[in-house]
């Protein structure tokens, strides 16, 4: 028997391939400072971390693609190879 799995590990393999911009998911701009990211970055995160939304499954999937997103931006290196390349870049080492 298969173990047991929520809807939102369910459909995560989905979510993988239909991920948003992460400049969108966060709320700014391509040209924004890494402060700018950084400070919508928490916002965002404390409005959907798990802690506070309880069993949500909707808050949770959006507090992993807020994070996603921020491993994203606020890295140097991986924000200038999505601006370059998108999401043809491989992410799997986040």
């Amino acid at each position: 028997m298969p173990p047991h799995r929520s809807k939102s590990e369910k459909n995560d393999g989905m979510a993988k391939h239909l991920r948003r911009d992460p400049y969108e998911v966060l709320g700014v701009l391509r040209n924004s400072t890494d402060q700018e990211i950084k400070s919508a970055y928490r916002k965002m995160a404390l409005k959907y971390h798990p802690d506070k939304n309880g069993n949500d499954p909707v808050a949770a999937d959006m507090f992993k693609e807020v994070t996603f997103s921020y491993n994203i931006l606020s890295d140097p290196d991986k924000r200038r190879q999505y601006d370059t390349a998108g999401f043809e870049v491989s992410y799997t080492c986040i």
